[in-house]
């Protein structure tokens, strides 16, 4: 299996790492690593995901099922649909509050990095960058990337500052400075792809908080109605998606299923 998310360490919504355990498969679950990307400079488009698809080659294996998490979900419809293509059985899709990436959600997740970083940016810094971010988002020409691009824009020399100010040596800020990059990079490229053909047959796990998932696009003005397979909803909240022990069992019996079963 291969799943699809933005691990960092710190965070606080339950990862893969937590679900691994409670689905019980007897098989290997791979996740992606996102590729180190520059969005003022590098391409996001289809090309981020060549690393994921050639190691995959590479490997010989067979991938049978596709996951994610938020917005990576975008990518697990994606890669779902090219491996499919490469291979002889098409992955199931299992998506965790699957989202659209949008400029309100480039905006949110910014947010939280900036909500990370509150023990190293003075008060100043972090009001300096939710104005730029406010900024940004008015622009009637920002697109998903053009906004994330700007974000980095405007936080790579404020970032690296507050880090080296924090007594971290250079190459080490250098690297945390990357990751918002590469995070950055990482929504800009789903904004860019298309994943509701892989979507059309995916199980979707729901949570019960508004403003995720297929909760909040269903009540975003000009989001077209998104297809799936099956729907189940679960009363926990988004971030206890991938760490709720009921959720695993589920999905675990649908993944070790045969197509066309109910688990």
């Amino acid at each position: 299996m291969l799943a699809a998310d933005f691990p960092v360490t710190g965070r606080n919504e339950g990862g893969f790492a937590d679900l691994a355990p409670g689905l019980k498969l007897d098989c290997d679950l791979w996740q992606t690593v996102a590729p180190v990307r520059d969005p003022e400079t590098d391409a996001l488009d289809d090309s981020y995901l060549e690393p994921w698809l050639s190691e995959v080659a590479a490997s010989g294996r067979t991938v049978r099922a596709v996951l994610g998490y938020c917005a990576g979900s975008v990518f697990a419809g994606v890669l779902a649909e090219k491996i499919g293509a490469r291979q002889q059985t098409t992955p199931r899709v299992v998506l965790f509050d699957p989202e659209l990436v949008d400029v309100p959600t480039v905006h949110l997740q910014f947010g939280r990095v900036i909500g990370n970083m509150t023990t190293v940016l003075t008060p100043e810094e972090t009001a300096e960058l939710s104005a730029a971010a406010e900024r940004l988002a008015d622009r009637p020409d920002t697109t998903p990337a053009s906004f994330a691009a700007g974000l980095y824009t405007t936080f790579r020399p404020i970032g690296t500052a507050a880090l080296r100010r924090a007594g971290l040596d250079e190459d080490y800020a250098g690297e945390l400075v990357q990751l918002v990059g590469s995070f950055m990079s990482y929504l800009g490229t789903a904004a860019h792809l298309d994943p509701r053909p892989g979507w059309s047959g995916a199980t979707v796990v729901t949570s019960a908080s508004a403003t995720s998932g297929l909760n909040r696009m269903r009540t975003t003005p000009g989001v077209a109605p998104i297809e799936v397979a099956d729907e189940w909803r679960f009363e926990a909240e988004h971030r206890d998606l991938l760490r709720t022990p009921a959720i695993a069992e589920a999905v675990g019996k649908v993944l070790a299923s045969r197509p066309g079963e109910h688990a």
